[in-house]
């Protein structure tokens, strides 16, 4: 199921290219991602590719792939729950 986006991954993406960078860094500090999961999502806004954060964290593509829309779905809750 690779390259299909969920709702809540496409939220999320089109969140992160409607937004202030600094207004979405803010909003990841209050959301409930771990510093890794934060750190991910913002370096992947910012236009890391999947594998520049694989060699960062010595994990594979596959993994930062899984990692980032686990931490898009719980981005997207938390949103929605907040508003």
């Amino acid at each position: 199921m690779r390259g299909h986006k969920t709702p809540a991954v496409a939220f999320i993406t089109r969140l992160i290219y409607t937004s202030d960078r600094d207004a979405f860094a803010a909003f990841l500090e209050r959301s409930p991602l771990t510093t890794h999961e934060r750190e991910l999502v913002l370096l992947y806004a910012d236009g890391a590719l999947y594998k520049e954060l694989a060699d960062r964290y010595h994990i594979t593509p596959a993994a930062i792939y899984a990692q980032k829309r686990k931490a898009y779905e719980k981005l997207a809750q938390y949103y929605l729950t907040k508003t």
